[in-house]
C-alpha cells in the first residue's frame, strides 16, 4: 500500500527486440501479482533507443540482448538461451542429431539480427567472408519461420523459440559447437534509487534463477 497522498507508483519498463518472451511473461505476471498497485507502463524500443532512453530518465528500466557498456548503467545478465537450427521436416540435415555452422554453409541461412549473438555472427562470416549472399537477414522470427517452413533454408535462432513454435511446420536441431548464446540483460540507471526498481529487479534475478548480481 502506498501513501494516499503521494504518487501512485510506477514502473516504466522498456523493452527491445529479441528477448525471449517465455521469461520475459513469467516475469510480469509476476510482477502483476506481487505488486498490482505499481502502474506498469511498457515501451517496446530498438537497443539505440533503450540506452538513450534511461540516460535521459525516459524508463526506470531496460531489458535487451545487449550489453552496454556505459559507466551511469547498472547492467545484471538474466536468462541465458542457447542458439539452434531451425530447418524444413524433410532437410537432409535431419540425419544428424546436432549440427556445426559448418554443416550449413551450402543452404541459404535465415537470420534474426534483432536476436544478438555476436559470436555466432563471427563464426558465420569467418565460413562466409565475401558477400555473405546465403545469410539472409529478416526482421523478425516469424519471417525467419515463414521462409524456413516453406523450404527455402534454415533459421538460426534461440533454442526454446524454435520449441515453442514446433506446430509451424518446422524442426529444431542443436548446435555441435560455439557455445552460441543469446543473453538478456536488465539495465537502470546507478543514479536512480527506487523501491520499486529494486524489487523489479530483484524478481526478474528469481526468474532467472540467479539470485545474484553478476
Amino acid at each position: 500500500m502506498h501513501d494516499a497522498t503521494s504518487p501512485p507508483p510506477r514502473l516504466r519498463l522498456a523493452v527491445a527486440p529479441g528477448v525471449p518472451s517465455s521469461q520475459l511473461s513469467a516475469l510480469l505476471a509476476r510482477q502483476r501479482a506481487e505488486e498490482p498497485d505499481v502502474t506498469l507502463t511498457f515501451f517496446e524500443v530498438a537497443g539505440d533507443d533503450l540506452l538513450e532512453g534511461l540516460r535521459e530518465g525516459c524508463y526506470d528500466v531496460g531489458i535487451s540482448l545487449q550489453r552496454f557498456s556505459d559507466p551511469t548503467l547498472r547492467t545484471q545478465p538474466l536468462w541465458t538461451e542457447n542458439m539452434a537450427v531451425a530447418m524444413p521436416p524433410r532437410s537432409h540435415l535431419l540425419d544428424k542429431a546436432k549440427l556445426t555452422i559448418a554443416d550449413l554453409q551450402d543452404y541459404p541461412i535465415y537470420r534474426w539480427q534483432a536476436e544478438a549473438c555476436p559470436l555466432l555472427d563471427e563464426r558465420l562470416a569467418s565460413l562466409m567472408p565475401l558477400d555473405q549472399e546465403n545469410i539472409q537477414r529478416v526482421t523478425s522470427f516469424e519471417m525467419m519461420a515463414l521462409w524456413v517452413a516453406a523450404g527455402y533454408g534454415v533459421g538460426l535462432s534461440a533454442q526454446s523459440r524454435i520449441d515453442h513454435a514446433h506446430g509451424w511446420g518446422f524442426t529444431m536441431r542443436p548446435l555441435a559447437d560455439g557455445p552460441f548464446k543469446v543473453v538478456t540483460y536488465l539495465q537502470r540507471p546507478y543514479a536512480q534509487v527506487d523501491s520499486v526498481i529494486e524489487r523489479f529487479e530483484q524478481r526478474a534475478l528469481q526468474v532467472a534463477g540467479t539470485g545474484s548480481a553478476w
